[in-house]
């Protein structure tokens, strides 16, 4: 009889360890919460005698947050980034008309928020009327305000990712470095964008990697072109269908950084990481925690 027992609660477990798993693998729609692996939060920003990208690593970079499982461009978006252990977190900046920067990929309100007009049309404090309403787990997205720059780089350095910004339409350039450097992450940063953007942020900082930004069916050699005219560390984020592995090997031996953007499927992601790629921006790739160069989750 006691044998009969064991092997009941033994069979018990079996199949609630087996439940668990199936609801966390296939979970119900709209109230997916990403699973972080435990251990303290800790803020690490990059040492500024140690290089950016280096080694033999996947970096993966969660574009615009992990927009998968939460709306693109949210504090949810950059905080689930953060609690999975990704390496960067990537995002879009444009400047209001009052100065003040934030978070939003479009030029306009109106596919992402519950307002209508162009961003820069906008004060900070009108944007702040404004609720994101478009987007991945809407349901379950408990803070929809349009972010600032400066609450994304926050979390950022709370869980010790790069900051990955791309430039959407700024034009104070130093207040722009200014909220950068004042949150410490210029240690810990790449900036993203066209050239002429890129060139501004150069004759201002030498020291923060710059990455001009390619688009398919565009030439990857025209990008390469493009970003030589700019000094100090730079490179180009391809649209990843831009690039092979001889293209990734031409940007090398440029002396360029390569990365490409969006990759959503791991055997393609694997192709990129065989060739070298330094990082991959994606929506949908789960942090592979044994692997990722976070570790501050």
């Amino acid at each position: 009889m006691y044998n009969i027992r064991k092997k009941l609660w033994i069979l018990t477990i079996l199949l609630f360890s087996s439940a668990a798993l199936i609801a966390w693998i296939f979970p119900a729609n709209d109230e997916y919460t990403p699973v972080a692996p435990t251990g303290a939060v800790t803020a690490q920003a990059q040492n500024e005698n140690e290089p950016l990208f280096g080694g033999d690593v996947e970096r993966f970079a969660a574009h615009r947050g992990y927009s998968g499982y939460a709306p693109e461009n949210s504090i949810s978006a950059f905080e689930f980034a953060g609690k999975m252990g990704f390496w960067g977190i990537e995002t879009d900046i444009s400047e209001t008309s009052d100065g003040a920067f934030v978070c939003i990929h479009d030029d306009t309100l109106d596919r992402t928020t519950d307002g209508e007009g162009k961003v820069t049309d906008f004060t900070l404090e009108k944007l702040g009327e404004f609720s994101i309403d478009t987007g991945n787990y809407l349901k379950r997205t408990e803070n929809r305000k349009i972010p600032t720059f400066e609450e994304y780089l926050d979390i950022c350095g709370e869980y010790g990712c790069t900051a990955v910004v791309e430039i959407k339409t700024i034009k104070n350039y130093d207040a722009f470095l200014s909220v950068i450097y004042e949150r410490g992450m210029d240690n810990n940063c790449v900036i993203i964008g066209a050239v002429k953007d890129l060139k501004e942020i150069r004759s201002r900082d030498s020291k923060i990697p710059v990455l001009n930004i390619g688009y398919y069916p565009e030439p990857y050699t025209d990008n390469i072109k493009a970003i030589e005219e700019i000094d100090g560390e730079k490179g180009v984020l391809y649209n990843y269908p831009q690039v092979d592995k001889r293209a990734v090997k031409a940007t090398h031996d440029k002396g360029l950084y390569c990365a490409v953007w969006a990759v959503d499927e791991e055997d393609v992601a694997e192709e990129y990481i065989e060739a070298g790629v330094d990082f991959i921006v994606t929506n949908e790739i789960p942090a592979r925690l044994e692997h990722m160069v976070n570790e501050n989750e």
